[in-house]
C-alpha cells in the first residue's frame, strides 16, 4: 500500500511537473537574434531563454516576455532587438536565409549599390520651403492621444485605419495613388501602405517607412508612444503632404510604409519585406523614420552606421545634407551613431538584401529616455512645435525627389561596385589633379567621396597625367595608388587596360602617373575612380582598412574634334541674379561656359566658330554675390555689399553655428549695416537669402 500510494504521488507529481513546463512553454515564442545579446540573455536568465541553433553572428532562440522585456529595454537597443519568428522551423530558416543573402549580396552583381547624383535642385528647394513644422506637431499629439497603440489594442487597428484615411485625402483627385491596408497573421493591427505608381519606371520602388505602434513597460493601456513613434508617422505623413501640394510625379514608384508591431518582434514589416523579396520586387533604396522630434544630441541627425545599413546610401544622405542643408534656414547638422541587431523596421529590408538607412533623433545614449514608458508624450520634447522633426521631413523630401526622380552618379549607371576606405582618420586622399578637374578635399565620409560632378575632357590618343597628393594628419605612411577609368562604358572597371595607372606604396607626394586614352574608347562620360590604399596596392572594388576612393567623370572626345558652328543657340546669357545648378550652360562674353561644380565655371566652346580664342573669361560664382568687411569683425559694425538685384526683395540673416537666425536685415539698397556688437567672440554666418536662393558666408567676431 505505501508503495502503490507512493507511485501515486510520483505520478501525480510528474503529472503536475509536464503541466507546468507546458504552460512555461505555451509563454515562450521563437525568435532570431545576434549570437552576442543571446548568450548574454541565456546567462542572464538560463531557464527563459534557449538557444536553439547558431549561425555566425545569429542565432534562433525560444525566450519568454520578461527576457524579452530587458532586451527591448537595455541602454545598447532601439527596438526590440529581435525578430518573432512563427516555429523552430521558421526561426533556423531565417538566420540561414540572412546568411545566404548575405553572401548572394557580396558575390553579385544583380544587387548593387546605391550612387544617385543631386541633380533635382529645383523640385528639393521647393519642397524644403513647404515643410510646416506645426502640422508634424499637430499629427503627434492626433497619435498620442489614442492613449495605446500597442499592437494587441483596438485603438492600434483603429490608429491604422484612420491613417490609411488621412492619407487617402491628402491623395485625394490623383489616379495614380493607392492606400491599402495590409493584415498578418502574427498582429490583429494591419499595416498602411501609400504607393505613388512611377511614371518612367514603375517597377522600380523608393520606399520610406516607420511603425505606428506603441508599447510601455509601465502598462499596455498606457502607452502613448509620442516620440517612439508618432514622431516618425506624422513625419512622413507631412513629407507625402507637401510632395502632393507639389504634385510632385516621381518616376520611380514611391511607397509610405506604417508598419504594425515593431515593438513586439518587427512583426508587421518583416512580413512585407519577405513578401516583397518573395515577389521580386525591386526595390531601389528604404530609409526608415522611427523618433525624429526629440533633440538630446547637440548635432540634428545621427546617421546609424550598423553593418546591416548600406554604406553608400548612408554616403548619400549625408552629401544631400551637405548640399542643401549646409546653412541658411535649412541647416541640418549630423553625426554618426548605431543601434544594433533588430533595432527598427529598416533591419527587416536589410535582411531581405535591399539597400537601407536610417537617421534618427540623436545619439542612441542620448536620444528620449521616455520611449517605452507611459511618459512617452509631446509635453516631453525639448523643442517646440516639432522643430525638430521638421528636419527629417526636409531630408526626407530629399532623398525621395533625388532618388525617385533623379539619375545615377554623374549621368553614369547606378551599378558600379562600391568600394571604400573604412578608416580615414591617419590618411585620405588630399587632392587629384587632371586637365580641369583639379579637387582638394577633406577624408569623404565612410572613406568614400562621390565628386562625379568634376569633371574633365580627355582626347582618344592624347596623353594626359593624373597627380594624387595624399594628406596625413599625423605620421607619413607608405601609401599605394590606383585609377581606372571606365572606356567601354559598362559599368565596371574589369576590361583590359581600364587600371589606366598603379604605384606601389611609398610615402612620396604627390604622386603621379601617365596615360593615354585608347582609341577604341567610347565617347562620352564616364566613370573615373581613384584609390589610395595604406601599404597595398587596392582593387577596383575592395573595402578596405585604411585610405579613401574618390569617383569623377571624365568626357572622352575623337581627338581634334571640329567645334560646333552654333554651340551658344540654345544657352541664355549668364545673369548673377540666377542660381544656377551643376551642367547649367550660359553665355559669356563670346563663350559658352558650363557649370561644374558650386562656385565654378568651365569655358566648354565659342560662340562664333570663326573665334577660336581660348582665353577663359571669369563669371561671378556664388561667392562673389555679396561681400561684407571687416571680416574678422573687430569693430561693432560690419557692411554688407549686394552684387545683383536680390538686395530690391531680399535679406541679410546671421545665423549662428547651430543654425538659429539671431538677426534679419531687410534689404533697402545695395548697402547694408549689420550690427555685431551683441555677438560674442566666434563663427558666424551671413546668409543672402530671398525666397528659394540664399548664398552664405562665414563671419568671425573677434
Amino acid at each position: 500500500m505505501k508503495k502503490l500510494n507512493s507511485f501515486i504521488l510520483g505520478a501525480l507529481f510528474s503529472t503536475l511537473t509536464i503541466c507546468t513546463q507546458a504552460q512555461e512553454r505555451s509563454e515562450m515564442f521563437y525568435a532570431t537574434m545576434d549570437t552576442h545579446s543571446a548568450l548574454q540573455l541565456k546567462k542572464n536568465h538560463p531557464k527563459d531563454v534557449l538557444i536553439i541553433k547558431t549561425v555566425g553572428d545569429y542565432s534562433a532562440v525560444m525566450l519568454n516576455e520578461s527576457s524579452a522585456e530587458e532586451l527591448h529595454h537595455t541602454g545598447l537597443k532601439h527596438g526590440p532587438g529581435y525578430f518573432y519568428e512563427n516555429s523552430e522551423k521558421d526561426a533556423i530558416h531565417a538566420i540561414e536565409q540572412v546568411i545566404a543573402i548575405k553572401k548572394e549580396k557580396s558575390k553579385s552583381s544583380s544587387i548593387k549599390a546605391v550612387s544617385f547624383d543631386i541633380t533635382q535642385d529645383q523640385l528639393v528647394n521647393q519642397s524644403l520651403g513647404l515643410v510646416n513644422n506645426t502640422n508634424i506637431d499637430r499629427h503627434i499629439k492626433e497619435l498620442e492621444n489614442y492613449g495605446t497603440r500597442y499592437h494587441t489594442k483596438s485603438s492600434a487597428t483603429r490608429a491604422s485605419k484612420d491613417l490609411k484615411t488621412k492619407w487617402e485625402n491628402l491623395a485625394r483627385g490623383r489616379s495614380d495613388v493607392s492606400v491599402r491596408l495590409v493584415n498578418h497573421s502574427n498582429t490583429s493591427m494591419p499595416s498602411v501602405i501609400m504607393t505613388i505608381t512611377g511614371t518612367e519606371k514603375p517597377d522600380e520602388y523608393v520606399v520610406i517607412g516607420g511603425h505606428l505602434d506603441s508599447t510601455s513597460r509601465n502598462g499596455q493601456d498606457n502607452a502613448p508612444g509620442a516620440d517612439d513613434n508618432a514622431s516618425g508617422i506624422a513625419t512622413i505623413t507631412e513629407v507625402a503632404r507637401v510632395l502632393f501640394s507639389m504634385n510632385f510625379k516621381p518616376k520611380r514608384t514611391m511607397e509610405f510604409m506604417a508598419f504594425a508591431a515593431e515593438e513586439v518582434g518587427l512583426v508587421g514589416s518583416k512580413e512585407i519585406a519577405r513578401d516583397y523579396k518573395r515577389r521580386n520586387v525591386k526595390i531601389v533604396s528604404y530609409m526608415q523614420l522611427d523618433m525624429t522630434n526629440y533633440k538630446g544630441s547637440t548635432q540634428d541627425v545621427f546617421i546609424t552606421t550598423d553593418s546591416y545599413n548600406s554604406t553608400s546610401l548612408n554616403n548619400f544622405l549625408k552629401r544631400l545634407m551637405d548640399h542643401y542643408n549646409a546653412s541658411g534656414a535649412h541647416r541640418i547638422t549630423y553625426g554618426n551613431s548605431a543601434c544594433n541587431y533588430g533595432c527598427s523596421d529598416h533591419h527587416s529590408f536589410a535582411q531581405q538584401g535591399y539597400e537601407t538607412a536610417f537617421p534618427i533623433e540623436a545619439k542612441f545614449r542620448e536620444s528620449n529616455p521616455h520611449i517605452h514608458t507611459s511618459g512617452d508624450t509631446s509635453s516631453r520634447f525639448p523643442t517646440a512645435n516639432a522643430t525638430h522633426a521638421a528636419k527629417f521631413a526636409k531630408l526626407a523630401l530629399e532623398y525621395l525627389i533625388e532618388i525617385s526622380n533623379g539619375v545615377s552618379g554623374g549621368g553614369n549607371p547606378s551599378s558600379y561596385c562600391a568600394s571604400n576606405g573604412n578608416t580615414t582618420s591617419d590618411e585620405y586622399i588630399g587632392k587629384v589633379a587632371l586637365g580641369t578637374i583639379n579637387k582638394m578635399s577633406t577624408a569623404g565620409s565612410g572613406g568614400y567621396s562621390d565628386f562625379t560632378d568634376e569633371s574633365t575632357n580627355l582626347s582618344k590618343g592624347g596623353s594626359n597625367t593624373i597627380t594624387i597628393t595624399p594628406k596625413w594628419t599625423g605620421s607619413t605612411y607608405n601609401e599605394a595608388y590606383a585609377v581606372w577609368i571606365d572606356y567601354n562604358q559598362d559599368k565596371d572597371f574589369a576590361d583590359a587596360g581600364e587600371l589606366i595607372w598603379s604605384k606601389a606604396p611609398s610615402a612620396t607626394t604627390p604622386v603621379s602617373g601617365a596615360f593615354t586614352v585608347p582609341s577604341g574608347a567610347k565617347n562620352g562620360n564616364t566613370r573615373m575612380r581613384v584609390a589610395m590604399k595604406y601599404n597595398g596596392i587596392p582593387t577596383a572594388c575592395e573595402s578596405f582598412k585604411y585610405g579613401e576612393v574618390e569617383d569623377y567623370t571624365v568626357v572622352i572626345s575623337a581627338r581634334n574634334s571640329v567645334v560646333d558652328s552654333t554651340p551658344c543657340k540654345n544657352a541664355t546669357s549668364y545673369n548673377s541674379s540666377v542660381r544656377y545648378k551643376t551642367g547649367d550652360l550660359a553665355t559669356h562674353k563670346g563663350g559658352l561656359f558650363k557649370r561644374t561644380s558650386a562656385n565654378e565655371w568651365e569655358r566648354i566652346a565659342s560662340c562664333d566658330a570663326a573665334v577660336r580664342n581660348t582665353t577663359m573669361s571669369t563669371l561671378a560664382g556664388d561667392d562673389m554675390l555679396f561681400d561684407f568687411y571687416p571680416n574678422p569683425v573687430v569693430g561693432e559694425f560690419v557692411t554688407v555689399t549686394v552684387r545683383n538685384d536680390l538686395w530690391k526683395t531680399g535679406s541679410i540673416l546671421v545665423i549662428d553655428v547651430k543654425g538659429n537666425i539671431l538677426q534679419e536685415i531687410k534689404l533697402t539698397q545695395k548697402t547694408a549695416q549689420v550690427n555685431t556688437s551683441k555677438l560674442s567672440t566666434g563663427t558666424y554666418f551671413l546668409t543672402l537669402f530671398e525666397g528659394a536662393k540664399n548664398y552664405t558666408k562665414q563671419m568671425i567676431i573677434k
